[in-house]
């Protein structure tokens, strides 16, 4: 098994060690969708549309959107 996965953040591909998760996806893409995730000023979804927590685990092939929190 290999110690990497691949996710997507808003299409782009992503490499994180397994085990990381939703914060660190953010936090490797771009470093400002981490700050506005935690300002609330966006939230995260799975490729289904379910809000995802930024704790939340993370599998292989994983896709995740950030959306305005309209507020």
């Amino acid at each position: 098994m290999s110690e990497t996965i691949e996710v997507f953040v808003n299409d782009r591909k992503i490499v994180l060690y397994r085990g990381m998760n939703v914060k660190h996806a953010l936090i490797a893409c771009d470093q400002s969708l981490y700050a506005a995730a935690l300002a609330g000023q966006v939230r995260v979804e799975d490729e289904n549309g379910f809000p995802v927590g930024l704790e939340g685990g993370l599998c292989d092939g994983a896709r995740l959107f950030t959306v305005d929190a309209g507020g």
